[in-house]
């Protein structure tokens, strides 16, 4: 199968012809995945001796390509491991985060989340994620579901988003943190961070069985790298912002923007090596990511879809040397 691929980054290191290549999808080019473009700037990909390169391909496709073997790596992880529990070849090996990264943003009139009640919000799908989470954070301010006016606006973009909110079409909105500092400067209101309302690992990365089975080495290089560029964000937010304005097209943000932006994304990592969800983690995720959107009420095998096991050698490795 040929795909017809998108290169987000280039590196800036000379090519080693002697290094593994690898191809790792990401859905979109985003502060989001700001890991990949850091670990190839700073050689952490170089120093496993693997040549990356980045694909931004979206959803059922990078999954697609990853059963195929045209991809190494895929970032569609609620997509992946839906696919792999429908019997799919592939797994999840790792998630950047322990929390959601987004943000619930909202019209100037809405001052607090109850005022949220009876008013327009976007989700994806009705029942999705971003459903699910803010009818729990629209509960625990008094609001019942049937509260809720919800409206279904799938992929829609930030400048839709705002749009919406500023012509009343919608009353709030979910948004990643560089996206919500976009809507402050736009004079709308970001009322909460919806990962404070309970541990959501989020970005899962998928790979191979053939390759969890045959090549687990290679699989810790890229974890590894993975892992190392995750910490620099998180402890060299100006450093990262440097990179991300340089390798990622998010149009002429301001730094302040893109730092503040790197911060607010800083939130939804655990304390720690990334890369490894809690326990209680893992179960939100079944829950949400996976039963809910399958619609399966009875209990799933998280080794259907999860092989954590390389990512908690790689993590433990990290902390010995730390």
């Amino acid at each position: 199968m040929k795909l017809a691929i998108v290169l987000a980054f280039a590196l800036l290191a000379p090519t080693n012809i002697n290094a593994e290549r690898v191809r790792t999808v990401i859905p979109r080019a985003t502060l989001n995945y700001l890991s990949v473009p850091v670990a190839e700037v700073k050689g952490y990909f170089r120093d496993e001796n693997l040549e990356n390169e980045t694909i931004v391909i979206p959803g059922s496709t990078a999954i697609a390509a990853l059963v195929s073997g045209e991809a190494d790596y895929s970032g569609a992880g609620g997509t992946g491991m839906r696919a792999a529990l429908r019997g799919a070849p592939i797994k999840a090996v790792m998630f950047q985060t322990e929390k959601v990264t987004w943000y619930l943003i909202a019209a100037p009139e809405i001052a607090k989340g109850a005022d949220l009640k009876g008013k327009r919000v976007a989700v994806g799908t009705v029942g999705d994620t971003q459903d699910a989470l803010i009818t729990a954070y629209a509960e625990r301010n008094g609001i019942g579901p049937r509260d809720l006016i919800r409206v279904a606006m799938p992929s829609r973009s930030t400048t839709t988003t705002i749009l919406g909110l500023k012509s009343g079409a919608i009353q709030a909105a979910t948004v990643n943190g560089d996206e919500a500092l976009i809507a402050e400067k736009e004079g709308l209101r970001t009322l909460t961070f919806l990962g404070d309302l309970f541990p959501y690992p989020f970005q899962g990365f998928m790979a191979s069985d053939e390759k969890i089975a045959k090549r687990p080495g290679d699989i810790k290089r890229w974890l590894r790298a993975m892992m190392r560029a995750l910490m620099f964000i998180r402890e060299r937010p100006e450093e990262a912002a440097d990179i991300a304005i340089k390798k990622i097209p998010m149009g002429s943000p301001s730094r302040p923007i893109v730092i503040e932006g790197i911060r607010r994304f800083v939130r939804a990592l655990p304390d720690g090596i990334p890369g490894v969800p809690s326990a209680q983690g893992i179960k939100n995720v079944i829950e949400f990511d996976v039963k809910a959107p399958l619609k399966i009420k009875e209990d799933v095998a998280p080794e259907k879809f999860l092989s954590l096991k390389l990512a908690a050698e790689v993590k433990e490795e990290l902390e010995r040397k730390r």
